[in-house]
């Protein structure tokens, strides 16, 4: 099974995303921040991170920098309400792997997923 690192600061939107990836096979672990999101992803090893921009803790694109700082095979999803291209650019460039936008689609995210298989 897949682990998923839901992190966002909504607990509303992460029992969304958990919900979906549950329902789809996934074994799910949540953060409601960037620096909760750090230690968690240090302790449980998850698979892929389903990842916020916009947290009053820590900038999203600060978290996929140091996720990726500590371990470049991260595999990095941004899911957020933020569609602005430079933003975007900005997470390729910091080696985010998928974007979705909220509301999810549920079969879009499932579909980034797989892809990063």
């Amino acid at each position: 099974m897949t682990k998923v690192l839901v992190v966002d600061d909504s607990a509303f939107t992460r029992g969304i995303h958990t919900r979906i990836l549950k329902e789809n096979g996934y074994d799910v672990v949540e953060a409601t921040g960037g620096v909760e999101a750090l230690t968690m992803y240090a302790s449980e090893k998850p698979d892929a991170v389903l990842l916020d921009l916009l947290m009053p803790d820590m900038d999203g694109m600060d978290v996929v920098r140091q996720l990726r700082a500590s371990d470049p095979e991260a595999k990095v999803i941004i899911c957020s309400t933020d569609k602005q291209k430079a933003r975007r650019e900005e997470g390729r460039a910091a080696g985010v792997m998928g974007f979705v936008t909220k509301p999810v689609d549920p079969e879009e995210l499932i579909r980034q997923l797989k892809q990063l298989a």
